[in-house]
């Protein structure tokens, strides 16, 4: 009786583990790996010109702000009006007299990698402007790096004062005045100041830049203030963001060939089960033919 010849093994079902480790999708692979490496480093080339394009621009507006003239705080800002987002760094003159009994230390602000205090001093407003006039204007007369209300060279000059400032909006509320250690705040909030210092009230602050006459040298002075979202070029940011999209793209990409390559192997995708265009033709014929 002859030998029953030996049946070969079947071919293991095709898997993704065992279908990318074929060459041609190992080549494909390494291919969309160095596209999305080129897509990645030059979206991280756009965000560092977004950093350096925005960095010149805010030095540019930083410089357009310290040159400027100061005005009459009365000419572009009145008590108990809205802030305008666009007076933010606006620099004003205002003359008044300070309420030293009102001063406040606000914790926790840095300046320049090291963190203390502002010195915020309530400044009854002095102005040919009825509106303006005996009105409370929230000045922040510097930084201090401790965090006693006490300590000695807080005092602010007496007698009426000239200052110069940069305008800054208002915060959000923080907690209840009352609630904080005696003489603090947490927030420099007009809404809450007017509970405690009365009103009329601006609805922002000023940062003051110059004083006459002085005040007590222990004050650093702050920079500037500037508005939100500056410090990064908006339009390199968008190029970066499409540079990311692009190189997820190419491995998106390489997936779903891979996903394609097993279901074809695996004859979800068998073209014998297609019909041949002559079929397809023919079939379209013997339908024409028939009656209606």
């Amino acid at each position: 009786m002859p030998p029953t010849p030996t049946q070969p093994a079947p071919a293991p079902p095709p898997t993704l583990w065992r279908v990318a480790r074929t060459p041609r999708m190992v080549g494909l692979l390494v291919l969309f790996l160095a596209v999305a490496a080129v897509c990645g480093r030059l979206g991280a080339w756009q965000l560092e010109r977004a950093e350096v394009r925005g960095a010149a621009a805010q030095a540019a507006k930083l410089a357009e702000v310290e040159a400027q003239e100061p005005v009459p705080i009365a000419e572009v800002l009145l008590p108990q009006t809205t802030f305008d987002g666009a007076l933010v760094g606006r620099r004003v003159e205002v003359t008044g007299e300070y309420e030293a009994d009102g001063q406040l230390l606000v914790p926790g602000r840095a300046l320049d990698d090291r963190t203390g205090s502002l010195v915020l001093t309530p400044l009854r407003v002095v102005s040919d402007d009825p509106a303006a006039d005996g009105a409370v204007l929230p000045v922040v007369r510097g930084w201090v790096a401790g965090e006693d209300p006490a300590a000695g060279g807080l005092e602010p000059p007496a007698g009426t004062v000239t200052v110069t400032g940069y305008l800054q909006a208002s915060e959000d509320s923080g907690d209840p005045h009352g609630t904080q250690a005696a003489g603090t705040t947490d927030t420099i909030s007009s809404a809450e100041l007017l509970g405690v210092w009365g009103g009329p009230i601006w609805t922002g602050y000023a940062v003051l830049t110059s004083s006459q006459p002085a005040q007590p040298a222990a004050l650093e002075l702050l920079p500037p203030p500037t508005r939100s979202g500056t410090g990064l070029n908006i339009q390199n940011l968008g190029y970066a963001a499409q540079w990311f999209v692009f190189g997820g793209f190419a491995v998106f990409l390489w997936v779903r060939l891979l996903k394609d390559e097993v279901l074809r192997l695996s004859g979800a995708f068998d073209p014998e089960e297609e019909p041949a265009p002559e079929q397809e033709a023919g079939g379209a014929a013997a339908d024409g033919a028939r009656p209606a």
